[in-house]
This record gives structure tokens, sequence and C-alpha cells, in this order.
């Protein structure tokens, strides 16, 4: 009698834990459905393989929504986690649509760079409101499935037929085997996921995103609800950096400054893909009249061997601007900035910015770099002599925000002008008179007609970009000027397959690498430099065909001021004779650069 009462016990207790589950079956369902079905075939389908992705069903943050959703009922707000894990999974499907990722911290990081201008001309953009559709369409066509697979109508009329009564039982229903199996799969589930909940609670404690982006520290991240906090938890971590970076820069030295360039202009693009300029793809389309003009008069010097450790702007400026490279045995925050260096050695550093241009009260400033490195108040003030406030709609009417050339000759000066350069949407980057190029005059296999447009409109953008460098140049030519103009990234624009933008799927092949981080680096002298510093231009032209990783930006520059600093490795300085050309070029942290190009030459295109 007793072992009676003990196992009614237990399938009481069974039952109850069960009652969210049987009570809220259609949101299980659906999240079931979506998260463990849906989304791992769209990952593949899309060439996305995170890792670790594990495929086993996360049933546990299902039957957390429903537990949820179950609490709620009473007070009629079920519809709030309904809502939630509409937008949770429907914007992973987006995501995969968009950008061939499930969630990540690329992905958050994409959202939170993005301003609202960026966002109107995302969403503007070509094909990104049938993206968006489709994924409202799956997203639904998944609940429906949900519902029916549910019991749909017959559900609804078997509740109404159930005896009204207060008693949990009865709205539970008989025990069965297939609650039995339902509650053996949610308890062994709980205590997979356990593990991945104490590694969010650990990510979201941690101090730097070095540590919690590591391996033995990641969640297993099977699920979207996982991804999406873990992700947003490598951004908390990141912001919370700030203030130890803060420290590191106010203690940063410099132990000596020759002045050897008087005058450095640093021109950082945006979304540049170099194979669509003659300067380094000769079957390209004329969209680089003024710098080609400039390379054959012999003031241009092109690099041909440059690439990007990332292929997002906030990732990629965390390593230009900062003295930390890998293996430098520190973390991020532990490194200077180099323009705070160049104020400590006396030059004036101006920081003209299209992208990042913000007071200190403008409320529309989302991006990640640009919240924390560029305009945290501190980090602005140790690192600017002046930075604007105003962007422009276009780079060209940035120009009137440049010192006159008399102004920077008056003392050592560094100026970073950076550009919006070809950032998407393309056909919002240069004004009616630079529409140049149609898609009557693109001739792309890997693309439609609709294709071919965008391609249009991207060389459009780079035609305007030209024009925008070369009037910079051209402003400062009668200085003693040495400038180098490279982007933050690369830009896939229907290369080599019936693809454009950037991917962030964690399968990388060397026809990626080679259109998303590859970048054009060019160096630009006035003949005044060329006559004043002929030692400088003999090593400034002996090293093009070295290979350079963005990340070993600030030796170069250090190199071309003459700064002795502790942090200055000559082995990862282009310009000097110790330079380590056999350094690993890290790409997205986990891939060989190099070691990919070389094992998969085969597969590029001719």
């Amino acid at each position: 009698m007793k072992h009676q009462t003990y196992r009614d016990k237990c399938r009481r207790l069974a039952q109850l834990i069960l009652m969210p589950v049987l009570s809220q079956r259609v949101l299980f369902t659906f999240m079931l459905l979506l998260s463990s079905v849906v989304i791992p075939v769209m990952c593949y389908a899309t060439g996305a393989f995170p890792k670790p992705f594990v495929f086993a069903p996360a049933i546990f943050d299902c039957y957390l929504f429903a537990l949820l959703a179950f609490a709620l009922r009473r007070l009629r707000l079920a519809w709030l986690v309904w809502l939630a894990a509409i937008l949770l999974l429907g914007g992973e499907v987006f995501s995969l649509l968009c950008y061939q990722s499930p969630y990540s911290m690329t992905v958050l990081q994409l959202i939170l760079e993005t301003n609202t201008r960026e966002a109107t001309e995302f969403l503007r953009g070509h094909g990104v409101l049938a993206q968006l559709a489709l994924s409202v369409a799956i997203t639904f066509a998944t609940i429906v499935v949900a519902w029916a697979c549910s019991g749909g109508a017959r559900g609804k009329e078997a509740s109404a037929k159930r005896p009204s009564t207060n008693g949990a039982w009865e709205r539970v229903g008989a025990w069965s085997w297939r609650q039995g199996v339902l509650l053996l799969l949610i308890l062994l589930s709980a205590s997979c996921q356990g593990y991945s909940y104490f590694r969010l609670w650990q990510a979201y404690t941690a101090d730097v995103t070095t540590t919690i982006a590591e391996n033995k520290y990641m969640p297993l991240r099977n699920s979207p609800f996982v991804r999406f906090l873990y992700g947003h938890a490598l951004n908390v971590v990141s912001t919370k950096e700030l203030g130890k970076l803060v420290h590191t820069v106010r203690q940063s030295q410099v132990d000596s400054c020759s002045f050897r360039s008087p005058i450095i202009l640093l021109l950082i693009g945006e979304s540049y893909n170099k194979y669509h300029s003659p300067l380094y793809n000769p079957e390209a389309r004329q969209t680089t009249p003024g710098l080609c003009q400039l390379h054959r008069q012999g003031n241009l010097i092109v690099y041909d061997d440059a690439v990007s450790p990332y292929n997002v702007t906030s990732k990629t400026f965390r390593h230009m601007f900062s003295t930390y490279y890998p293996g430098c045995g520190r973390e991020w925050v532990d490194c200077t900035l180099f323009p705070a260096l160049f104020r400590k050695a006396g030059y004036r550093v101006w920081f003209i910015t299209n992208q990042f241009a913000g007071a200190e009260n403008n409320k529309d400033h989302h991006d990640h770099a640009g919240g924390t490195i560029f305009n945290q108040s501190d980090l602005r003030r140790l690192q600017f002599t002046h930075m604007n406030t105003e962007a422009a709609r276009f780079d060209m009417e940035l120009l009137s925000q440049l010192p006159p050339a008399d102004t920077l000759a008056a003392a050592p000066s560094l100026l970073i002008f950076h550009m919006i350069g070809q950032h998407e949407d393309y056909r919002e980057r240069y004004p009616a008179e630079y529409n140049h190029f149609t898609a009557d005059s693109i001739r792309n296999p890997f693309t439609d007609r609709d294709g071919c447009q965008i391609v249009a409109e991207y060389d459009n953008a780079t035609l305007y970009n030209d024009a925008v460098v070369t009037a910079l140049l051209r402003q400062y030519a009668s200085q003693d000027v040495v400038a180098l103009y490279l982007s933050d990234h690369g830009e896939e624009v229907y290369d080599w397959r019936n693809s454009c933008y950037r991917t962030n799927s964690d399968y990388m092949t060397p026809q990626i690498a080679r259109y998303q981080y590859e970048i054009p680096m060019l160096f630009y002298v006035s003949d005044s430099f060329k006559e004043q510093h002929p030692d400088l231009l003999a090593e400034i032209r002996a090293a093009r065909h070295k290979p350079f990783l963005s990340t070993m930006l600030p030796f170069l520059l250090f190199h071309l001021a003459g700064i002795g600093q502790a942090d200055y490795q000559p082995s990862l300085d282009i310009l000097s004779p110790d330079y380590n050309e056999h350094y690993p070029r890290i790409i997205r942290e986990d891939v060989d650069y190099d070691q990919l190009m070389q094992a998969k030459a085969q597969a590029l295109p001719k």
C-alpha cells in the first residue's frame, strides 16, 4: 500500500512538471520544431556551421518558455512569451538568410553598430525586405505546423468537452508512456543545459572578452536562446573593459620621437573589394581613375598582400588602433591605443569620421566601436586633438571639416580620415552624377539582372570613393606628406557565387578570405616627401610585396613618425629590416590566412 502511495506521488510530481508543456503545447512544439529542425536544416543549407553546434534538441529551453507562459496565463500575459519566442527564433532565421550565420557576437555587433541612418538604408537594400518576409513566413508556417501537430481544432474540442474542475490532474490528463518519455527528455536536457547556463553566468561576470571567447568557457550553443545570450554576454563584457583600457592609455609612455614624417595621413576606407579596382585587377572596370593617375605619376605605391583580421568594423578597429597583437602575452585592455601615443609624442591628432562622428549627447549612437574606443569621453580626450561631431551624407562633404594645409604643416600632425566608403547600401554612397555604371554594363555569370544592378552600384560607390581620396590627397599635395590608405575589411559582390555583402558562417573558404578579408593598401608620397625622405621612400617601395595584417598598423605608423615606445615591435613593422614575413596572419581568430590560401589555392578562380 505504501509502495502504491509513493508511486502515485511520483506520478503526480511528474504530471506537475509536465503541466506547462501540456497546457502550452503549441508554444512548446513551435519552439522545438523551429530551433531543433528548421534552423539546423537552414544552417546546412546556408553553409553555417557554428562551433560547437550541437544538434541535440534543447528541449529544456522550450520547457522554460512554456513554464513562463503557463505562469503568466492567469494574468493574460502569456502573449508576451509568445512574442519573445517569435522574435528570438524568427530573428535567427533572418540572421541565417541575411548573414549566413546563427546568433553570434558578430551578428549582435552588427546590430549594435547600426544607427538609424544605416538601419533605414539596410531595410531599403536589395533583397532585405524579401529575406525579412521569408523569415516571417517560415516562422509563422512553423506555428501552423506546431498547431496541427498539437491537435489543432481537435485539441480545442477535447479541452471543451473535458469536465470543469479545479483539480490539476484532470487538466493534465491520464498518465501515458508518451508523457514518461517527454519527462525523461526534459530531465536529460535540463542536465545538459545546466552546463550552458553556468557558462553563461561565467560569461556575464567575466572581466575580458578574450577569456570567455576561449572554447573551454563557451556554453553548449545548441539553441537560439543560448546563442543569443552568449553573443550578448560578449558584447556586455566588451563594454565593461573600458575602465581598464582608460587606465592603460593614461599610463602609457613614449620614450622618444624624431618626427621623421612631420605630416602623416591615415585614410581608412570601408568595405573595399580591391578586385573591383584596376590597381589590383586589370580586368576590373575603371573605378579608380584618380588613384591610377597618381600611380602612373609615381606618387602612389600599391601594396598587394594586405589582409584584415576580421570582416566586421568594430573588431578590426580594436586591432588596428591598439598595440595589442595575438601572442603578445597580454589582454587587449592592457595595450594602449596608437593615437594616444602620437599625442604624447607631440603630434596633433585629428580624427574625422563619417561613421562614428558624435558628441557625448548624441542619443542615436549605437555603434559598438564608436561607443568604446572613439566616443567614450576619456578615451576621446586622450587620443584626439580634434574629432568631428557631425557626419555627412557623402564622404566628399566631409572634406570641408579637414584642417587647412598650412594649419596641418604648422606642427607635426597625424590626420585620420575615416570614410563610409562602400558600406551597404551602396546606392546611398554616391551622388547622382556618379551613377556611371548600370546593370546593362555588367556581365556577371553568378547573378541575375538585379544582382548586376547591385554590382553596378558598388562600382559607382568605388568610383566616388576614388574621387574623395584623390581630392583629399591633392588638398595636401604641396606639403611634406606621407599618406596610407587601407580599408577596414573587404566585401563580397557576386565575385564567385550568388552572394553579396559579408557572411559570418564558421565555414571559411579561400574565396571568402579573398574577397571579404583581403584589403587594398596604398602609400601616397608627395613630391616634397620624396625629396626630403629618400630613405623612407626606399623602405616603403621595398616592402610593397611583403605580407601585411592590419593588426600591425600601429608599428608601421611608429616607424613613419620615429616614435620609440615600449610596445613597439620591429618584427611586426613592415618597414623595418627586422620584419617577420612569416608571422601567422590569423583571420577571424581561428584561421591561418596563408595556410588556407596555400592549401586550397586550386579552388580560387583564375
